[in-house]
């Protein structure tokens, strides 16, 4: 998105601060080629891309199909069963998505753990991750690519806060060598952005007249945009609507990522990536992933091996429905006065025929009951191959005899129907796990000074947390630093569980009515909110 190229030159707030940058001096030819080989390479990936996203968008009919249809008289009628398939896999992101948390590497560092754990889920809530999050799952599951950043926003005390935004994923650009499903292979990536020329010349004011020049060049023959298309790699400016097209490159050098925002042969900034992971080194502030990748490096969804299976529903369904309609008359010659006459009564409800002979004899209808209970199982069949692709019965929980089966049964089923998706949603966690990383990469590079945040998760817990807080250490009476971000070391991990809601409520259902079973075990089963609290309040009682 346009806002991501704001995060791309903070000042730095780390150890390298008084340090010299790197002597950096980017080849803009060099990026213009790569960035044409991307487009070049990828053109099937991107195609491919568009074609998924109108399949999800209900537009599953090309005009040439249509206008064919319409010659014939026959609807163009469409099943949708992907965007309901791929809004069930969104689902079940959601319903398995868990919180960061932070476990101490050291035994110094098991008070602190805690304080890690609460900075990084302040920050998911500051930046709308569940958003985030469902819109990058969303975009890898229908384009094949589902991209995050993860950089640094200006406060009003003059600092700076993490904040996690998302990307859409017909704006990045990727190495094409990349075969990796998390792009760690990539040499370079970044965003190809159309920018209103007053913003551009508001973020860059030293570069507003080679900005004036690069639009006023388009309207006297160079490069004269018709119609704006993100994805044309020759035009750097629309005169028409006063944009222009600004590139933000990230490349992997022996020193670190670098970045360059250039539009044209106009180069707006570069240097070091003012970003730094947890060994110190200048990273790239996006984080991608892709379900598959191909022989050829094409990066895909489950849309691509649902697609020939939603065009046979669509198809057959048209074409059953046309056929059903339809009635095909034999008639002996001389028997009828007007043969055109006799097709349109025949097709009418209340159609009158006029014919001399016998009925079923001279005149009378082809029997097609056959070709129509053959297409109506062919139907079906497409039908039944498309709904045990990806999110089949078994995993939306709605097999044979569901009715009759315990929550246990019904568990061990959606498990079997998750089996195949596995890799999918593996992937998918990675990519998150990478995000929340680069999280608490950010909130030790920026909060260095004092800093309170709120907690919300719990109640009887302290409302707010103070971070880098100078105290006094009631042995010594020597000032000393409490919850001091830049100094904890923690592992962040992602505690992944498998779904015991139907358990419980299976064995709560079991239980019910034993007064031998203590008041604890049924709050512990249930899904009572704040547990803990309801324990003590036993406890006190």
């Amino acid at each position: 998105m346009e806002g991501a190229i704001a995060l791309a030159t903070p000042a730095p707030t780390d150890g390298r601060t008084n340090q010299p940058p790197d002597p950096f001096k980017p080849d803009l030819g060099k990026y213009k080629r790569w960035l044409n080989n991307y487009e070049t390479n990828k053109s099937d990936e991107i195609e491919e891309r568009l074609i998924s996203r109108r399949y999800y968008n209900n537009k599953q009919w090309t005009d040439e199909e249509k206008a064919k249809l319409k010659k014939r008289g026959q609807a163009a009628i469409t099943d949708n069963r992907i965007a309901r398939k791929i809004d069930f896999l969104v689902g079940v992101e959601q319903r398995q998505r868990r919180d960061p948390k932070a476990y101490p590497r050291t035994p110094k560092d098991e008070q602190t753990a805690d304080t890690a754990t609460a900075a990084m889920r302040y920050v998911c809530d500051i930046s709308r991750w569940e958003f985030v999050a469902s819109a990058g799952t969303e975009d890898g599951l229908i384009d094949g690519i589902g991209v995050a950043c993860v950089g640094l926003k200006p406060t009003a005390a003059g600092g700076y806060d993490p904040v996690i935004l998302p990307v859409q994923a017909d704006r990045f650009f990727y190495d094409p060598r990349s075969m990796r499903c998390d792009f760690s292979d990539a040499r370079f990536m970044g965003l190809h952005l159309w920018m209103d020329i007053d913003d551009a010349k508001e973020k860059w004011p030293d570069k507003a007249d080679e900005f004036d020049v690069l639009v006023d060049r388009t309207q006297s023959g160079g490069n004269v945009l018709a119609r704006a298309d993100q994805n044309h790699v020759v035009a750097w400016a629309d005169f028409d609507n006063r944009r222009i097209r600004v590139i933000e490159f990230w490349e992997k050098t022996a020193n670190g990522w670098m970045f360059t925002n250039f539009t044209g042969d106009t180069l707006i900034e570069s240097g070091l990536s003012p970003y730094i992971d947890e060994d110190k080194k200048p990273c790239c502030p996006y984080e991608a992933w892709s379900p598959y990748v191909d022989e050829v490096g094409n990066r895909y969804g489950p849309i691509r091996n649902m697609k020939p299976q939603q065009d046979e529903v669509n198809h057959r369904r048209s074409k059953f429905l046309h056929r059903l309609n339809q009635k095909t008359i034999y008639v002996r010659r001389g028997s009828v006065g007007d043969v055109n006459e006799l097709r349109k009564e025949a097709n009418k409800v209340d159609g009158v025929i006029e014919h001399d002979g016998e009925w079923g004899k001279d005149t009378g209808f082809v029997d097609n009951s056959q070709d129509l209970s053959g297409q109506s199982e062919l139907l079906q069949m497409a039908q039944s191959s498309l709904e045990n692709l990806g999110p089949n019965p078994g995993l939306i929980g709605k097999g044979g005899g569901i009715a009759d089966q315990s929550g246990r049964a019904i568990l061990a089923q959606r498990d079997s129907g998750m089996t195949e998706l596995s890799p999918v949603f593996e992937r998918n966690r990675d990519w998150k796990l990478r995000i929340y990383r680069k999280v608490w990469a950010r909130i030790k590079q920026s909060w260095t000074a004092e800093k309170w945040i709120r907690i919300t998760d719990e109640d009887d817990a302290p409302k707010f947390i103070g971070l880098n807080v100078i105290g006094t250490d009631p042995a010594t009476g020597m000032a000393q630093a409490q919850n001091y971000i830049p100094m904890i070391d923690v592992d962040i991990i992602m505690e992944e569980g498998p779904d015991t809601i139907t358990m419980n409520e299976e064995l709560l259902q079991s239980l019910r009515g034993n007064t031998a079973v203590p008041p604890k075990v049924f709050i512990e089963l249930s899904n009572a909110p704040n547990k803990d609290r309801l324990f003590k309040l036993i406890d006190d009682a």
